[in-house]
């Protein structure tokens, strides 16, 4: 009887415990990574849609960073192109086999007079919503700063590639990642619309390579 009663006990002092602590939250599988943790991405691949910053197939900044993380790098980037031409092409490029989506553009629409910059990140915007219906990691790319960069007889090219950038960086993308690749120097461009040198391609590289903690693979 003693031995019956002590259960008791002990049950009910159990069940006043438990029901006093706190219960663990479920884990959020796109809860971003603690700025310790390195992600592998080796032989994932990553599908770049851009305009001639990123056509540079040899050495530019998304063959850099493939290299650099183990990614198989698709490289569907068209110079002279807008964020029109990139929504085409992530419609016809991405399908099951793309892990990650990189999206560098933005420069030709606001070149042009007839493009708004939220129309630019409305088209960003749509290929992002594209990559989240594939299950694919979608990142946007800022770009250099114009107003430090770029020397070209179109007044207000700058100013409406700054305006754009502002809202990417402001607005943000739902479904993507931006990065702010705003880390090149007037000296790492080639030409008045910064066409970048191999040293602008290495820091962007780089900088996409630290917000996104992906880790680097030895050679």
């Amino acid at each position: 009887m003693k031995n019956l009663i002590s259960l008791g006990i002990t049950a009910l002092v159990m069940c006043v415990v438990m029901s006093h602590q706190t219960p663990t939250p479920p884990q959020n599988p796109s809860a971003p990574l603690p700025q310790d943790t390195l992600l592998n991405v080796k032989g994932k691949t990553a599908l770049f849609i851009g305009d001639s910053h990123t056509a540079n197939f040899k050495n530019g900044w998304q063959r850099r960073l493939s290299d650099s993380v183990g990614f198989v790098c698709k490289n569907a980037a068209v110079s002279g192109k807008t964020t029109y031409f990139m929504l085409d092409m992530a419609v016809y490029k991405l399908s099951d086999n793309i892990n990650w989506c990189f999206v560098y553009g933005g420069a030709n629409d606001m070149y042009t007079h007839t493009i708004s910059p939220q129309e630019a990140v409305d088209n960003i915007s749509a290929i992002a919503r594209l990559c989240q219906r594939k299950g694919i990691r979608c990142v946007v790319i800022t770009g250099f700063d114009p107003i430090q960069c770029t020397r070209t007889d179109n007044p207000y090219y700058a100013k409406r590639y700054a305006a754009f950038q502002h809202i990417l960086l402001t607005q943000g993308v739902p479904g993507a990642t931006v990065v702010d690749t705003r880390v090149v120097a007037l000296k790492d461009c080639w030409d008045p619309l910064c066409h970048m040198a191999p040293s602008g391609h290495a820091k962007v590289a780089k900088r996409v390579q630290s917000a996104l903690h992906l880790a680097s693979q030895s050679l």
